[in-house]
């Protein structure tokens, strides 16, 4: 699990060019706005988690770990950007100000939920490209014929948990999408030796990692 001052720190370094090179110390500090022993405190923390790698003397540097926390925090700030300006209207510096304080409040299936409500936009209101989902949950009704899911939250609506329940699904399950159904978007998916028609909504609502 990551703080919000580790993803901050993993951010910066991406924008610092920390995902091709060794990015300096000082650099760092400046651009996170911490002192000197402050940014070496979080450094030491960040490459005992495998976030980064540290060449004393050379720099920092994200490895694929990091660079996937640092990618999904730039991916949630700027679908906020793109929220807060095309729905609430605001404008200017106000924009970042508040992507900065929403991009940490809120985990991915609701920034995901999010994107779809905004017509998953490629870009935000200053030009930047969005980038896509790095190992970010999904909806198991957005994997394509073939795509293996790992169900990663149970549905919290009753309902759906009771649909759950009949269809004797268990979180950590593989749910291999066969094919769609022809008839109200349901789906036939095959989970370990079973074939299962789920239904739109519950396909809608079982958030899984594609494996």
């Amino acid at each position: 699990m990551h703080t919000v001052a580790e993803e901050n720190y993993l951010k910066a370094l991406w924008y610092l060019g920390g995902a091709q090179e060794e990015v300096s110390m000082q650099a760092l500090s400046q651009r996170v706005g911490a002192t000197p022993g402050a940014t070496t405190d979080m450094i030491k923390k960040l490459a005992e988690k495998g976030y980064i790698t540290y060449k004393p003397y050379h720099g920092v540097r994200l490895t694929d770990k990091g660079l996937s926390i640092a990618l999904r925090v730039i991916r949630r700030h700027r679908i906020w950007e793109t929220f807060v300006s095309v729905k609430l209207g605001y404008t200017g510096e106000k924009i970042h100000d508040l992507a900065e304080k929403l991009e940490h409040l809120c985990d991915d299936e609701f920034v995901e939920r999010l994107y779809r409500y905004l017509g998953e936009p490629q870009v935000d209101p200053h030009g930047d490209e969005i980038p896509p989902p790095v190992e970010a949950p999904r909806p198991l009704s957005q994997l394509l014929p073939g795509q293996t899911g790992r169900i990663q939250k149970v549905p919290d609506h009753p309902l759906l948990q009771e649909a759950w329940r009949l269809l004797g699904l268990q979180v950590g399950d593989l749910c291999q999408v066969v094919q769609p159904f022809p008839l109200d978007n349901a789906l036939w998916v095959r989970c370990g030796e079973r074939f299962l028609l789920i239904p739109p909504t519950l396909a809608e609502n079982l958030w899984v990692d594609i494996v």
